[in-house]
């Protein structure tokens, strides 16, 4: 990580930033005190001692992410996928080092049917924390202790431990020279036209001006830095211009966003009397981080179907490649229109060319303040159309209804028909919470799904499909 990412994240953390970038301890209590799930399909003692390392595995990395970032500051959602996706690939590719029912992602080495399957996943999981994220070693070493002894008796046990580590060295090789380490931040000078992007506050003040632009824009050059896991490139999946114009100055005249404007106006600010209940509980509800949102979606439908040790590993895998890669193509987009967020169209309606607009005074947004970084598209729905996506090619449309809680607003459980209804409701939520158009929540979930989509007919895929093609 970066100096200047660091300084800005302890800059954030003194006036208590409280965006789309959070991290809710509540989360991390929620998953330490979660039940040891025995979900496998298998009745043997290994196949239900694998899909409880993957469940382990997956919940060790939620809980060593904090480490990323200096102590309570608040963590990027795309160097929290990076993360997650590094530690859940290792598994994966552990596992079927074991054995091969999915094409894996960074270790090609022999395969050895002979290893124990939970301490290959347990090594794996522990060796891709403390290499990605080293904060948490202490932590992750004092788990791994006592994760593994459990295990020491088992057939296979030192050679379980070798494809673990040789999974976890062979993705964190691949990821060395990702571009991440940059952290994406560098000079942005926003525009002056009707709908172009300006500096939000607390963001246009002289503590957040580091290169002199008059404010502070996040991971303005991390599309043009950072290698994609699957996609070819940050701009395969670049969203068409906002609203079809051919400038923000004439996308800001049209009638789609009069409507738009009109709608977060009347829903999503801090006061708002038109926003129902629901909808407040809904822009709570997802306003936590998408990889660790979509992450506790994943783990209960793969409990509730059974999916057994490999299935979940390679769910959880995709998932978070699909993150990664989701908010990469998003902010590809977001850097590439530059147009304004709701704060900022409100505060200059009376400019902005459109008579259909009008602003109002000391007009915020539901939760304060607007993450630092262009409205259009919401990466947030983009996150949560690749997740959906994701989920389904994997669970082959048989996900169905399920239950699940959030990080963001402790004690409430949402249920959803599918996950296509959570990819929906998740992406209305930026419009209630005051961050987004409707446009671009619309747009962001589109993208998504061609992101998720993309990567699941090509990235560990099943190896009966490999031989085939």
């Amino acid at each position: 990580m970066t100096r200047s990412r660091i300084h800005v994240l302890i800059l954030l953390l003194a006036i208590g930033f409280a965006s789309g970038c959070t991290r809710d301890s509540s989360d991390r209590t929620a998953l330490a005190t979660e039940p040891v799930l025995h979900v496998g399909r298998g009745d043997r003692a290994g196949d239900r001692a694998a899909v409880d390392a993957v469940f382990a595995g997956n919940e060790r990395s939620i809980m060593a992410a904090p480490s990323l970032v200096p102590p309570g500051a608040p963590l990027a959602p795309f160097i929290e996928a990076r993360l997650y996706a590094i530690v859940n690939i290792a598994m994966h590719d552990a596992l079927n080092g074991i054995e091969p029912r999915y094409a894996r992602y960074a270790d090609h080495a022999r395969i050895d049917r002979r290893a124990s399957a939970a301490a290959a996943v347990l090594t794996a999981a522990h060796d891709a924390i403390v290499a990605a994220a080293p904060g948490s070693a202490a932590a992750t070493d004092a788990w791994y202790t006592d994760a593994i002894a459990a295990h020491a008796g088992d057939d296979g046990f030192e050679r379980g431990i070798a494809i673990g580590r040789r999974a976890a060295a062979a993705i964190i090789a691949r990821r060395a020279t990702d571009g991440v380490a940059a952290g994406g931040i560098a000079p942005y000078v926003p525009g002056t036209n009707p709908g172009d992007y300006r500096f939000t506050f607390p963001f246009d003040t002289p503590g957040f001006d580091f290169f002199g632009t008059g404010g502070f824009a996040d991971a303005s050059n991390w599309a043009a830095t950072v290698t994609p896991f699957v996609i070819r490139s940050a701009a395969q999946f670049r969203a068409p211009p906002p609203y079809g114009a051919a400038s923000n100055a004439a996308a800001v005249a049209t009638r789609e966003y009069t409507a738009d404007f009109v709608e977060v106006k009347a829903l999503g600010c801090a006061g708002c009397s038109a926003r129902s209940a629901e909808q407040t509980e809904i822009a709570l509800f997802w306003m936590e981080n998408s990889p660790t949102g979509w992450n506790r979606v994943a783990r209960a439908i793969a409990a509730q179907r059974r999916l057994d040790a490999a299935e979940a590993a390679r769910l959880f895998a995709l998932l978070q490649i699909g993150e990664f890669d989701a908010y990469t193509a998003s902010l590809d987009s977001k850097y590439h229109y530059d147009f304004w967020r709701p704060v900022s169209a409100v505060a200059l309606a009376a400019n902005d060319g459109n008579a259909e607009t009008s602003p109002a005074d000391g007009w915020q947004v539901l939760a304060f303040p607007t993450p630092p970084a262009p409205d259009y598209p919401s990466a947030h729905a983009t996150a949560g159309g690749s997740a959906a996506a994701i989920i389904e090619a994997v669970v082959r449309g048989h996900e169905g209804s399920f239950a699940v809680s959030s990080g963001s607003l402790p004690g409430v459980v949402r249920h959803f028909s599918s996950v296509a209804a959570a990819a929906r409701e998740n992406a209305d939520s930026r419009i209630f919470i005051g961050y987004h158009f409707r446009h671009a929540t619309d747009v962001g979930l589109v993208q998504g799904r061609a992101v998720g989509r993309y990567i699941a007919a090509r990235a560990l895929r099943p190896l009966d499909h490999e031989r085939k093609d």
